[in-house]
């Protein structure tokens, strides 16, 4: 079986590359699949009259026009059409909608949806009313040619289905799974009880999306209750404190700063998650990945990758730093459902949350279309 793999502005051959989805996926399906063939990234060069508009965007819309201009989609469009003819694969395969806009595609087309143009505009508006208009044409236009789509989430496969009108059987959803090899998993015993000190986690890139001031807020509650509580904030740099860390950004592919993340993960006692919004969140699969819960909130797809009582708590969403406080103080008084969660948390992460079990399925997905 030959495979045309479709990227935008990510590296799959690079695991520090954007959040590392598509590496996983490409590896998965590397070990699957006889030929694979990688179409970008594409640069993004834009027209002068385009970068004048990006340059005044702000002023003109007070958001973010567009995420990416007509210029893009010709020139990686044109690459891949380019590719098909030539490589003729059995199947491709894309984690974006932008490079396949205007291609004729005449092999099924499975693409992985992580959120659609609808779901971000009605959670997390952070482009223009126009872009959004722009983006949801081209990506109705994608969705219209997939054989099967993949999604990390039950909110967004209920937008493709009821909003796009997918078939329910052309659509299937799977948690995302941990960023890093399985055998880098590591489940250990750790308690937690009354007069212990709480070591919280907080992994994201953005500040205000990620919630690190709530977080940063429940902690300092939780000391202001006489719990003492410390809080690693990782992939970003600031002012440390008393009780916070800034433990700034690691390379996945260094196996130093690799196994030094991981301490991370190995030294919390639960990870705090509390983003505004969140297609999936790859953190806290790999939180489970060592049994760790994750405390979170039902923003985007948040309910699905964190199993409510299972894998982590999920509050209401966008709950306050005194909600996120309180699960804790709970948790405190009843150590044995701490023991509990932590071992039900690492068997999700068996079953579900790594990538031979996602991979396989994915596999699956495409034979199956292959063969109709």
């Amino acid at each position: 079986m030959k495979l045309l793999f479709v990227t935008a502005q990510w590296d799959p051959r690079d695991i520090d590359s954007g959040s590392g989805v598509e590496y996983q996926v490409y590896a998965a399906l590397k070990d699957r699949i006889d030929e694979i063939k990688v179409a970008g990234p594409f640069d993004r060069e834009l027209t002068f009259f385009e970068k004048v508009i990006r340059k005044f965007d702000n002023l003109l819309f007070k958001k973010r026009l567009i995420k990416f201009y007509p210029s893009y989609i010709k020139h990686s469009n044109r690459i891949v059409q380019e590719l098909i003819d030539d490589f003729q694969p059995d199947v491709v395969f894309s984690k974006v909608s932008v490079p396949l806009v205007n291609v004729d595609i005449p092999v099924p087309l499975i693409y992985m949806c992580d959120s659609t143009v609808k779901w971000v505009k009605d959670n997390w508006p952070h482009f223009s009313k126009i872009g959004f208009e722009i983006m949801e044409r081209w990506e109705r236009k994608v969705l219209k040619k997939a054989a099967h789509i993949i999604t990390y989430s039950e909110a967004n496969a209920n937008v493709l289905i009821n909003y796009y009108h997918k078939p329910e059987d052309q659509v299937t959803v799977h948690p995302i799974p941990a960023a890093f090899p399985r055998e880098l998993s590591n489940y250990q015993e750790k308690t937690l009880s009354a007069g212990d000190v709480v070591n919280l986690l907080l992994v994201g890139k953005d500040y205000h999306i990620k919630g690190v001031d709530i977080a940063n807020e429940a902690a300092g509650i939780l000391n202001e209750r006489g719990i003492p509580t410390k809080l690693r904030i990782v992939g970003q740099d600031g002012v440390d404190s008393e009780t916070v860390k800034f433990m700034g950004l690691y390379s996945k592919r260094d196996p130093e700063e690799l196994n030094a993340y991981i301490e991370n993960y190995k030294w919390a006692h639960f990870n705090i998650f509390p983003s505004r919004f969140d297609a999936a969140g790859i953190v806290p699969s790999e939180a489970a990945a060592f049994g760790l819960p994750t405390i979170t909130n039902n923003a985007g797809g948040l309910g699905t990758t964190v199993e409510n009582g299972v894998s982590g708590i999920v509050l209401e969403k966008h709950s306050p730093p005194q909600a996120y406080a309180k699960v804790i103080e709970d948790f405190l008084q009843s150590p044995d459902e701490y023991q509990s969660l932590r071992k039900s948390t690492f068997k999700r992460y068996q079953e579900q949350l790594n990538w031979d079990v996602f991979g396989q399925r994915i596999f699956n997905i495409i034979q199956e279309s292959v063969s109709k």
